[in-house]
């Protein structure tokens, strides 16, 4: 396997590919993996080439989880994120993922122009 730092403002995320010599299927030769001040988190590269859209991909996948905890929604199809679904937390994460979305994607665009 090979891990590979694709974007990353310390200390608050590390956006990494993860690649896998030995996949036990196709598909999940490579995969995001995102860690730092707030939930872990990995998923498929295919629909997010690039860091920028895998950021947002794991901002759409919190605020899933996030959002169902506040309207008291069943979790079942949500990603498992590794902290007790109260209203606190979720709150938090809605914090984060809005200044994920605010500071942190603009600078993993790709740059345009001189």
């Amino acid at each position: 396997s090979k891990l590979t730092l694709a974007f990353g403002v310390v200390p608050i995320l590390g956006l990494f590919l993860v690649r896998f010599e030995n996949p036990r299927k196709p598909e999940d030769t490579e995969r995001w993996a995102v860690v730092g001040d707030l939930p872990s988190m990995h998923f498929e590269t295919d629909d997010t080439p690039t860091p920028a859209l895998a950021l947002r991909l794991y901002c759409a996948i919190a605020q899933d989880w996030a959002d169902n905890v506040i309207a008291g929604r069943d979790l079942s199809d949500s990603y498992p994120i590794e902290v007790a679904p109260t209203p606190e937390h979720a709150e938090m994460l809605l914090g984060r993922i809005a200044f994920i979305r605010q500071e942190v994607i603009p600078l993993a665009e790709p740059r345009t122009g001189p």
